[in-house]
Formats: C-alpha cells, sequence, structure tokens
C-alpha cells in the first residue's frame, strides 16, 4: 500500500481540481472563439448564403436546383411547395410552386448577420412594419430583388441583427 496516504489523496484532488479549471477554461476559449466567428459585427457566413440566395433570384431560370446548387446547399426535405435546407445555425426554406422558387427565407438561429453587413451589402434600407426592406436589381437580368430583414430587437441599430431574412423577386419582373 502507499506510505503517505493522505498525500496521495491530496496530490489526486489537487489533480482533478487542475483537470477541471483547465477543461472550464477550455470551455470558455471554446465559446469565446465562437463568438468571435459571429463577433459583434455579424455572421459572414450568413450573409454569403443570403447574397447567394439574391443572385440566384435574380436568374430567370430559378429551378431549385440551381438555387440550392449557387447557395451551396443540399436540400434536405421536400414538399409539392417548398424546400428545405439546413445549415449551422440556421435553415433556409424555399417556397415552391412547381419547379421555381419565388421565395427564400432564412430562420437565424445563431448565425445572425448584422444590420450594417446588411446595409454594406445592399443599400440603404426602407424601414416598414415587419423590419427594414432592401432593394436589389440585377444588371445582367434587370431583375429587382426585395431583401427584407426583421430584427432581433427594435429600434434599428447598425450593430443590431437579423433574426430572419426574406428574399423574393419584386413584382413586374
Amino acid at each position: 500500500m502507499l506510505k503517505y496516504p493522505r498525500l496521495a489523496s491530496s496530490l489526486l484532488v489537487i489533480v482533478c481540481a487542475t483537470a477541471a479549471c483547465t477543461r472550464s477554461d477550455s470551455l470558455e476559449d471554446i465559446a469565446e472563439q465562437q463568438s468571435e466567428r459571429a463577433g459583434p459585427d455579424g455572421s459572414d457566413a450568413a450573409l454569403d448564403r443570403v447574397r447567394a440566395a439574391v443572385r440566384a433570384m435574380a436568374n430567370p431560370d430559378r429551378n431549385i436546383d440551381y438555387v440550392a446548387a449557387e447557395m451551396e446547399g443540399v436540400i434536405k426535405a421536400r414538399t409539392k411547395s417548398q424546400a428545405l435546407i439546413h445549415y449551422d445555425g440556421y435553415r433556409a426554406t424555399f417556397i415552391t410552386p412547381g419547379d421555381q422558387v419565388t421565395q427564400v427565407t432564412f430562420d437565424l438561429v445563431e448565425a445572425k448577420p448584422s444590420m450594417q453587413q446588411m446595409t454594406d451589402a445592399f443599400g440603404p434600407p426602407t424601414e416598414i412594419a415587419k423590419g427594414m426592406l432592401y432593394e436589389h436589381s440585377s444588371r445582367s437580368t434587370g431583375a429587382r430583388i426585395h431583401i427584407l430583414a426583421e430584427l432581433v430587437s427594435m429600434p434599428a441599430e447598425e450593430t443590431g441583427l437579423v433574426r430572419r431574412i426574406v428574399v423574393r423577386r419584386a413584382r413586374g419582373r
């Protein structure tokens, strides 16, 4: 047996306490890295998907496979009128009467772009009852796209985050 059982048990307690501190520190580091990735400025990855959806919706042939490919996503579920893509931190739902996508809705759970990112990408918005409305015009196709950004909290601030984004073609084109 051990010659000094108290010393052994004390050392065991110290080792366990040190391991627990190291473990909690690493969990804090992971949480900090994740918040840095989203950053106070918002999620770049989510904004990139929104930009891809806007480009795809400007195309005259907006079939489901084309829009999903532009958004670098895989359809996970499909009905006659909807299709669903999951990403880390959010999901995108296509409204699809027939084979054409008429609307893309982003439900942003963790990965949220900021108002400043949206404004930098699509220009100044117009405030409406549901949120902020951005408009994008495609030079190549002439299509006008509306982007509705519903905010996490009002009033709208540059650093405020967006919880939901709806992308659809404007009427007339």
